[in-house]
């Protein structure tokens, strides 16, 4: 057998288990995907270490294992993780109760005892927000000294959130920031 006849069969077999492919993209015996796209939009065969096509080097390229779909279940862990979020439920719980006692607190008239209700101590504690809210936003009126400037403050904020978004995305390109570094692949040199 010549170098391309046996090109040519490893081409119809899968580069993993062997299986015979007949033209199929994924193995119907392993399932794994035996092409990927490469850089430069073309199909490269997976354990190319280099594109034909651009020279991309795939030699260090990192190969994902599949974890096994059916897991070993632990019942110890199982109860350890009951146990943390049981703890963690019944903390949160507590601190949201003195929460709200401490905002109920600050809105009760003076010589009134804390009702026993938790919707009444939710009541004067949404109260006590608002009257907080109210204050903050006379503090920013004053300080800023009109809504204007406010709402420009906004809008920057806003627009150098959508600026990142686009970054991260891949919609606009920064030669400081690049969210796929991991991906990247040195062209060699020829």
């Amino acid at each position: 057998m010549t170098g391309a006849d046996n090109n040519s069969s490893r081409a119809d077999r899968c580069y993993h288990c062997g299986a015979v492919l007949d033209g199929a993209d994924v193995c119907p015996q392993c399932g794994r995907k035996q092409y990927r796209v490469c850089f430069c939009g073309k199909r490269i065969p997976v354990n190319a270490r280099v594109c034909p096509y651009c020279g991309a080097d795939w030699s260090h390229s990192h190969r994902v294992r599949r974890k096994s779909r059916q897991q070993k279940l632990s019942y110890q862990q199982m109860a350890r993780f009951a146990g943390l979020g049981a703890l963690v439920a019944l903390i949160g719980t507590g601190l949201l109760h003195l929460i709200i006692t401490g905002l109920a607190q600050r809105s009760l008239p003076s010589k009134q005892t804390m009702p026993a209700s938790l919707l009444e101590r939710m009541g004067l504690a949404l109260h006590t927000i608002q009257q907080s809210l109210a204050k903050l936003g006379e503090g920013i009126v004053q300080w800023g000294g009109s809504l204007a400037v406010i709402a420009g403050v906004a809008l920057v904020g806003a627009g150098v959130g959508v600026v990142i978004y686009l970054m991260r995305t891949g919609v606009i390109s920064a030669p400081l920031y690049d969210s796929d570094h991991r991906y990247k692949r040195k062209r060699r040199a020829k």
